[in-house]
């Protein structure tokens, strides 16, 4: 619970470092990509968190995933992360 409300802390502070740069544009840009860093670390924590509790309800049931299992998990994140890095790049073109 400590990791989301230290990256909200971080995401104030870097915004309130953005409001110091020259021109408007340059703050929004600022602003983006902050907003978007801090909600990548905040998922990434969540996702972190939900592998810890899964993992630790696997050893307590004795139900944990075989090597096939694993490979099989690890081939659908990689798939999840190729398919949000397209969706990211596509927005990030689309909005230029």
């Amino acid at each position: 619970m400590q990791k989301p409300f230290t990256y909200t802390l971080l995401l104030a502070a870097v915004l309130a470092l953005a409001a110091c740069e020259k021109t408007p544009e340059d703050k929004l840009e600022s602003a983006k990509e902050s907003v978007s860093e801090a909600a990548e670390s905040m998922g990434d924590a969540m996702d972190d968190t939900a592998d810890a509790i899964e993992q630790k309800a696997d050893e307590v049931m004795g139900t944990e995933p075989t090597t096939g299992e694993k490979i099989e998990d690890a081939a659908n994140d990689a798939a999840d992360a190729i398919e949000d890095a397209g969706d990211e790049l596509k927005d990030s073109v689309d909005g230029q």
